[in-house]
């Protein structure tokens, strides 16, 4: 055994994991009996039986200082296992877990700083798609009457649900929505999206979401509230009312009914943080990380595919079709792309491996199968339901400014706490955190005015794989100049803030483009042969290839 000297025994690690800004971690799997009695450690007689970490600070021979985790357990009859190995226990402590497939490693403290590459893409993808979802929309900055402010919570933006048609169709006039409390339920949900209205444009957007099958089967549709209410309860039992993910089916069940409605998703996801605040199961800061990410993953769905893709568009010619045959494949590819690293930050936001994290793919292949859906339910509600959705629709206020001022700034909180897992530093989360929140400053009111300049920006998916692509070539140009992963992944993730903040301020200035070569006979060749070649290299990035490594 390498000799290590202690210096200090920083204490048990029962509850809290190390701080995301700590000194640089190495994770021990397990020492033995022998060994623990070597470095006098010590578990107090009160703590409680269950899986369990100690953290120790040590020094090797050359004096260099590192931290140590150490997973131990603890059974009932309050023999301490060193090697983690506690068979027959049942009682569950704050940081146990329920039982779990052997060899996945689950339920064991996580560091991200010490799983690098998944680290590196998760940084990567957020910035890309932060790029994509907070990019200057400048149809949306002119305050006309068809469009409207839009909100986000870190990386949920919400995409408008428009009105196409007025003129009655074939469902207007049929009874599949006439039912007996059809015009209650539709006074209750348009009185609520108002009250949403007052404070929340995402509220008022995700009491919306429901709108296309409350249109369809009137009031059968508000059955979805207490199904994910159901849904919520039933994910609190699951994992005990702990801040831990429940069974990846029950978060697939969630995120189906959210998907159709996302305001069902709300309520499910409300319920099981309510359920786990009030049991005490949110403890610590990792603990209400979970919760937070949870809720999103529960509800977001479908907003963040409206964002990407319209969910509605109005056919009118070849072209228009064409680009509804791309919101279908882009939306499910991109939802596929953005769940499973959403269930891959899981992690990182718990400081555990949990065993959700394993079932990634198969939440996404849910999700985008489903949006498929919604997308095609979309067509034929818009097609012969106009009237009922616009009977149901309530237009989304353009928010005053300082409902502006307070959006911002609960946009730049949550992106500071949800990204100082992955970052493990201070300084450079705090750097990053202003390479973000400068732009969402500046465009509350400042960059109206700015000259424009013909400058041609990728845009839409071509600008992700640009952002995608850029970023990963900048990280493994830089990657070589520090001494270790975590050092390099602290000061990624400043450098990966630094071309959306670029980009941000060049697609202020540019002016609208000319897209009228998109009409002629050789610029469609060219507009759709280059459309497919961007959704194969998108499916390269959804597949984690390195774009940057081609051009070695």
């Amino acid at each position: 055994m390498k000799k290590l000297a202690i210096i200090i025994l920083l204490g048990l690690n029962l509850l809290v994991l190390p701080s995301a800004w700590a000194q640089d971690e190495v994770v021990i799997d397990r020492i033995t009996q022998s060994q623990a009695e070597d470095l006098n450690i010590t578990i107090p007689d009160n703590v409680p039986a269950g899986h369990h970490t100690v953290t120790i600070e040590v020094s090797d021979a050359k004096g260099v200082v590192t931290n140590k985790i150490i997973a131990f357990c603890k059974d009932e009859v309050g023999v301490v296992h060193w090697d983690d190995k506690c068979p027959h226990l049942t009682a569950k402590s704050p940081a146990s877990m329920k039982p779990i497939p052997a060899g996945d490693g689950s339920g064991k403290p996580y560091d991200p700083l010490s799983d690098s590459k998944t680290t590196q893409g998760l940084q990567l993808a957020a910035f890309a798609a932060l790029a994509a979802l907070t990019s200057v929309k400048r149809n949306e900055k002119q305050d006309s009457q068809d469009d409207s402010e839009e909100e986000s919570l870190q990386s949920v933006a919400t995409g408008k649900l428009a009105l196409l048609k007025t003129e009655p169709g074939r469902g207007d006039i049929s009874q599949s929505w006439n039912n007996r409390f059809t015009e209650l339920t539709d006074i209750a949900m348009i009185n609520i999206a108002h009250w949403f209205n007052r404070f929340s444009p995402l509220l008022t957007r995700t009491a919306q979401d429901g709108n296309t099958i409350r249109a369809v089967i009137g009031s059968w549709s508000s059955l979805l509230l207490p199904l994910g209410a159901i849904l919520g309860f039933v994910a609190a039992f699951d994992t005990g009312a702990k801040a831990l993910p429940p069974s990846w089916s029950i978060v697939a069940a969630i995120m189906a009914v959210s998907i159709f409605d996302a305001f069902a998703g709300l309520v499910a996801g409300s319920v099981f943080f309510i359920l786990t605040f009030i049991t005490g199961g949110i403890t610590n800061r990792p603990e209400f990380l979970t919760e937070i990410g949870l809720i999103v993953l529960f509800f977001a769905p479908a907003l963040l595919a409206s964002s990407f893709r319209p969910f509605r568009r109005l056919i009118r010619s070849t072209d228009d079709l064409w680009e509804r045959i791309t919101d279908y494949a882009l939306g499910a590819l991109l939802s596929f792309w953005v769940i499973t690293k959403m269930v891959a930050a899981m992690n990182g936001l718990a400081r555990l491996k949990l065993p959700i994290t394993i079932h990634g793919s198969q939440l996404a292949w849910v999700s985008a199968g489903l949006i498929i859906i919604r997308l095609a339910m979309e067509d034929l509600v818009a097609r012969n339901y106009p009237v009922r959705l616009k009977s149901l629709f309530v237009e989304v206020k353009t928010p005053s400014y300082r409902q502006k001022i307070g959006s911002v700034s609960f946009k730049i909180f949550t992106f500071f706490i949800m990204a100082a897992p992955f970052v493990g530093s201070l300084l450079n989360l705090i750097l990053g955190t202003i390479l973000f929140a400068i732009p969402q400053i500046t465009a509350l009111s400042l960059e109206d005015h700015l000259p424009k300049k013909k400058i041609y920006l990728p845009k839409g998916v071509f600008k992700t794989v640009v952002m995608i692509f850029v970023m990963a070539l900048i990280s493994n140009a830089i990657e070589s100049t520090f001494s270790s992963p975590a050092s390099f992944l602290k000061w990624s993730f400043v450098v990966m803030a630094l071309p959306g903040f670029l980009f941000h301020y060049l697609d202020v200035i540019a002016d609208d483009p000319d897209t009228q070569w998109k009409s002629s006979t050789n610029g469609r060749k060219i507009y759709r042969l280059s459309g497919v070649a961007i959704f194969i290299l998108m499916v390269f990035v959804v597949k984690g290839v390195d774009l940057a490594g081609w051009i070695r």
